[in-house]
């Protein structure tokens, strides 16, 4: 039986209510608002420890941790998709160094192994993006948006709806969506 932040995960204590105190000591030094900007920046944490940090652990209201959090999330993640492209077709042309030559044989084997999921489409990876699953997120999500060709016009929508969405679950999990209406 799952307490609030503690349970028991294919045999692994995770205490979540632990990882968020680690957290705010790490960024103790900095203002409530600023370390929840920074923490959703986060690839590994993202808004998924953001959002419970900031309620919880620094008292936010739900309102201010929601725009705080979804600004750190989807600024940096849309400045990359963004320029993702320049950067492939950059390396593409000095393709000559070895950094050129690992970057796209890396990304070649990615794409391969990400044409499979190619049949889900954008739908697919909102949905992936949205679900609280270990190495599934926004940055993740962008990831595969590149890797999949899909221009930056029609991948970011989904993108934002996914943690938009993924955003206000992890709100009513964390305060109860009770205390939300």
């Amino acid at each position: 039986m799952c307490q609030r932040f503690d349970c028991q995960a294919s045999g692994y204590n995770v205490n979540l209510l632990g990882m968020i105190q680690s957290v705010i000591s790490a960024f103790s030094g900095f203002p409530p608002e600023l370390a929840t900007f920074l923490v959703a920046m986060t690839p590994v944490l993202e808004q998924r420890v953001a959002l419970p940090m900031a309620i919880i652990g620094f008292g936010m209201p739900a309102w201010k941790a929601i725009i705080i959090t979804l600004a750190g999330n989807l600024l940096p993640v849309t400045a990359l998709l963004y320029f993702a492209d320049n950067f492939h077709r950059w390396v593409n042309k000095n393709s000559g160094t070895f950094f050129g030559k690992s970057w796209l044989k890396g990304l070649r084997h990615a794409q391969e192994k990400f044409a499979r999921y190619e049949k889900y489409g954008l739908l697919g990876l909102a949905l992936f993006i949205a679900l609280p699953i270990p190495g599934s997120g926004i940055f993740t999500g962008t990831m595969i948006a590149f890797l999949m060709g899909v221009p930056f016009k029609h991948s970011l929508p989904y993108i934002w709806a996914a943690v938009i969405g993924s955003s206000f679950v992890t709100m009513f999990i964390s305060i109860g969506i009770d205390k939300v209406f």
